[in-house]
């Protein structure tokens, strides 16, 4: 059996305010964007490249996310890459790439980027939430780090 690992560490800001929606029996689901700025210096001059990327996040943590935070605020993200394949109404293949995010942690002061600050984060500058990610009750096929052979 390979040995893949599929892990994710970005900063970055959301590019515009959290969606959240109920899904399934009630499963929460937010989704958002950040951006990611990588600066390089290219024959002496100095250089900036932006990267765009959708996140997803489930449960509790959508409904913290979606709460505190907002448009121009700093996260850091651990997360995992999820593709999402389908057919188009034209019968082509279409594809996107998700980070699913397994913790989230707010950086910068609480004034920043909106929100409604942190006091459920005991008024720290930076505060996170891990997920506990979604339950073998919800997701009956989903492998627990027990089924893992190795």
């Amino acid at each position: 059996m390979a040995n893949d690992l599929n892990q994710v560490m970005l900063i970055g800001r959301l590019t515009r305010d959290p969606e959240l929606k109920q899904v399934g029996s009630g499963t929460s689901l937010c989704r958002f964007s950040i951006a990611n700025n990588r600066n390089y210096t290219q024959n002496g001059e100095r250089k900036e490249e932006v990267s765009f990327f959708n996140c997803v996040a489930w449960g509790k943590q959508a409904e913290i996310i979606t709460r505190y935070c907002s448009k121009g605020k700093q996260v850091a993200i651990e997360g995992r890459l999820k593709q999402n394949t389908w057919e188009d109404k034209d019968g082509k293949k279409q594809s996107t790439v998700d980070v699913v995010v397994n913790q989230l942690q707010m950086l910068g002061p609480s004034s920043e980027g909106g929100g409604s600050g942190g006091g459920s984060f005991g008024g720290s500058e930076s505060s996170s939430y891990q997920d506990p990610g979604p339950s073998r009750e919800q997701y009956p096929d989903m492998m627990e780090e027990d089924d893992v052979p190795f």
